[in-house]
């Protein structure tokens, strides 16, 4: 019990040493042999968990006789609750203020399962020496991926700048001999996250003959994403008065009183619905509608998932390729130039009103409000799926 307890203390090489101590002999790494998989998903913005999910996509599609094991909390577990390429969804405390804890209660539901895993990986996100001491006192096989501590895995991976953070995660189904080149994110719902959303689509617009127009107004709050209110009231009042839209907004319970603030900048145009979606209603709601105008923040990646035209306000600071949908046809991107000195008050200056409306105005010309397009996209995402964590 000592060694466990002094793990984290200790240098990454001592700790395999310790590994191969305790297990007697080295971990066998044969990617032809590997019929079970555990990932460890415990960085969560939600971005992140988005761009992780093509990975399982990849692996079940070239090996679907694999089993696919997902270890995660919180918002890993909202995300992916329905996801039809994952065979178990395991809940394990966080183990950033109880690694022993974590690793003790995934240990016993791999074992309450029958699981075992030939190895454990991370995905791009998560990086952290702690989620690779998780994977080493789990138990579950050799380890790969992106990490901070090289010496404890037996194929890691040195993230590439050149690529986006999709296909860096894609990287991994490759380790086993899965890979399937690129892969969209998904986002699954159920039928009673439909269910939902039909009911939000008839309160945002009882006629149901308008196109309906999803507005994203408010970033994490964790970086200057943000855009100036009277811009979005510019385009609100455009996307209602010219382009005949029923606006929705959506956003997290924390953004109910700044949404309301350009709602009602607006003229009181558009519902509010902020604070009453899950992540899978969220999906469903999104799927459900004809176009969506946002900041480059998480629900634009849930956006992304289910299909839905778009049009994203992306930040100068950060370089495009890591995070932003540069070759989805039916989203249209709007950023300034690239810029390594963000000023304190920045709020994505670069980006006019005008060309904002410019390309909502493309984006219903090249993608109209479709009935079929709707229901296209929410067959394509819907799940009989439930995990039980």
């Amino acid at each position: 019990m000592s060694l466990k307890k002094n793990l984290v203390g200790l240098s990454a090489g001592v700790a395999m040493a310790a590994e191969r101590i305790l297990r007697g002999s080295r971990v066998e790494v044969d990617s032809e042999k590997v019929k079970s998989v555990l990932f460890l998903e415990y960085l969560l913005p939600l971005g992140c968990c988005v761009h992780l999910t093509p990975v399982y996509e990849a692996i079940k599609r070239s090996r679907p006789e694999m089993t696919v094991t997902v270890a995660t909390r919180g918002l890993g577990l909202a995300v992916l609750r329905h996801n039809s390429f994952i065979d178990h969804l395991i809940e394990t405390p966080d183990p950033f203020s109880d690694l022993f804890g974590a690793a003790r209660a995934l240990r016993a539901e791999l074992q309450r399962r029958k699981l075992q895993p030939d190895c454990t990986f991370t995905g791009a996100s998560d990086q952290r020496t702690r989620i690779a001491l998780l994977g080493l006192l789990a138990g579950g096989g050799w380890r790969g991926g992106f990490t901070l501590a090289p010496q404890l895995y037996r194929r890691p991976l040195r993230y590439q700048w050149d690529r986006s953070q999709i296909d860096n995660n894609l990287r991994l189904a490759e380790l086993i001999g899965a890979g399937a080149g690129h892969l969209e994110p998904r986002v699954f719902f159920s039928r009673a996250d439909v269910a939902t959303a039909r009911s939000m689509a008839q309160e945002i617009d009882p006629s149901a003959d308008k196109p309906l127009l999803v507005l994203v107004t408010q970033g994490s709050g964790g970086q200057r994403t943000g855009w100036h209110k009277d811009r979005f009231v510019e385009v609100i009042q455009y996307a209602h008065d010219v382009l005949g839209c029923a606006i929705a907004y959506v956003g997290t319970a924390a953004d109910t009183v700044a949404v309301e603030q350009i709602r009602q900048a607006a003229g009181g145009i558009g519902t509010s619905l902020t604070g009453r979606t899950s992540v899978t209603e969220l999906a469903a709601l999104l799927a459900l509608s004809d176009a969506v105008v946002s900041l480059d923040t998480g629900t634009m990646h849930v956006g992304r998932a289910v299909g839905v035209p778009m049009v994203v306000m992306g930040p100068s600071w950060q370089k495009p390729l890591e995070w932003l949908p540069l070759q989805v046809a039916n989203v249209r991107i709007l950023r300034g130039e690239d810029r390594t000195e963000v000023p304190a008050d920045y709020k994505l200056d670069e980006v006019e009103a005008s060309a904002v409306i410019a390309s909502l105005t493309d984006l219903l010309q090249a993608y109209p409000a479709n009935p079929a397009q709707r229901e296209q996209r929410l067959q394509a995402s819907v799940s009989e799926v439930e995990h039980r964590s």
